[in-house]
């Protein structure tokens, strides 16, 4: 998956890139060329809808469904402040799936010392280490269900 701003992790068709130009046209048209030689047919997500493309995924069809299964479409911050467990990211429980967070920004914690994280239009989504990359907080996300 690639990122693009404001986006949550559908294919990314010419039509809806049209419409994200003109939603946003600084956000995403500085980046336009770019985004049409190397997204265009792929999928993209900026870094919560990163989360929200898993919450709102329907295994039946394999599509994203809009605000489907009790998360609503919130950012990065509303999703830390929403959530009902959390600590320190010197904390950390060793629970892949948890989230991690720096105020604006929010990541899924794979374990062992790793992180998934749609990093910006340039790299798209990438692994990357839990330390020393700047993560505060992590949390255990709303809305999805830990075993």
């Amino acid at each position: 998956m690639d990122y693009l701003s404001l986006s949550f992790g559908n294919i990314l068709t010419e039509g809806a890139f049209a419409s994200k130009l003109e939603q946003y046209p600084e956000a995403v048209g500085n980046y336009a060329d770019f985004i049409r030689a190397n997204w265009i047919g792929r999928r993209t997500a900026d870094c919560v809808g990163l989360i929200k493309s898993y919450g709102w995924f329907d295994p039946d069809t394999g599509n994203i469904v809009y605000g489907s299964h009790g998360m609503p479409d919130v950012g990065a911050d509303q999703m830390y402040y929403a959530a009902a467990e959390s600590g320190t990211i010197d904390s950390i429980p060793e629970i892949p799936g948890l989230a991690v967070w720096q105020s604006g920004h929010i990541g899924i914690y794979i374990g062992n010392g790793e992180v998934i994280e749609a990093m910006g239009t340039l790299y798209g989504v990438v692994k990357t280490h839990l330390e020393g990359s700047g993560w505060t907080h992590w949390l255990k996300v709303p809305y999805i269900y830990y075993e």
